[in-house]
């Protein structure tokens, strides 16, 4: 690629910066939501079982295996996952600014790819709730784990969702407009990134 003004080589394309920061954002938001869903998880079961424990039912070292599955299902997968989000958009915010076009298409196709994939995960699980798998009790741990778990974790499971849906389609917008931009201000002149 060369800078159309001085002849020299330009290696980096010139592609939307506000696309770059805004997977950055993105990737920021998905890392500090999983952090918060590992950090909640520990304190979250350790409060749900000192309530199974005072209840002194027949049922209790039962329950105990069952709520630690829930808090894996519950929690550590769901910071997994968001993980995976902040991984991805990072390498989208990276192949934005200075890789080749093929990155672009690669990263924005599997980061769309995982926010549909989380999206349905978290979308089945408003509608259904946390599925009854294994034997797990639903009827008694699922509300004890939800009482015991802290207010702000709603926003923290689905704040990486609404950042992700958002800022998918604006980050592609932009890559678009500076695409058709680049093909029409210079149709036969030297390609200025997109």
């Amino acid at each position: 690629m060369i800078r159309p003004t001085t002849g020299l080589p330009d290696p980096a394309p010139r592609r939307s910066l506000v696309a770059t920061w805004l997977a950055v954002a993105v990737a920021g938001v998905s890392l500090l939501c999983a952090f918060a869903a590992w950090s909640a998880a520990s304190p979250a079961r350790t409060e749900a079982a000192a309530r199974l424990l005072d209840r002194d039912d027949a049922f209790a070292e039962y329950h105990l295996l069952r709520l630690d599955e829930i808090v894996q299902f519950r929690f550590i997968d769901l910071a997994i996952a968001y993980l995976a989000v902040a991984i991805l958009f990072a390498a989208l915010a990276v192949a934005v600014r200075i890789g080749p076009r093929w990155s672009v298409v690669l990263t924005g196709t599997l980061s769309a790819a995982g926010a549909l994939i989380i999206g349905a995960v978290v979308f089945a699980r408003l509608l259904t709730g946390v599925p009854t798998l294994a034997g797990w009790s639903q009827e008694d741990l699922v509300p004890l784990l939800t009482e015991v778990t802290p207010a702000w974790f709603v926003t923290a499971e689905q704040l990486p969702l609404l950042a992700t849906f958002t800022g998918l389609p604006i980050i592609l917008a932009l890559l678009a407009v500076g695409r058709f931009r680049s093909q029409t201000h210079r149709p036969d002149g030297p390609e200025l990134g997109w």
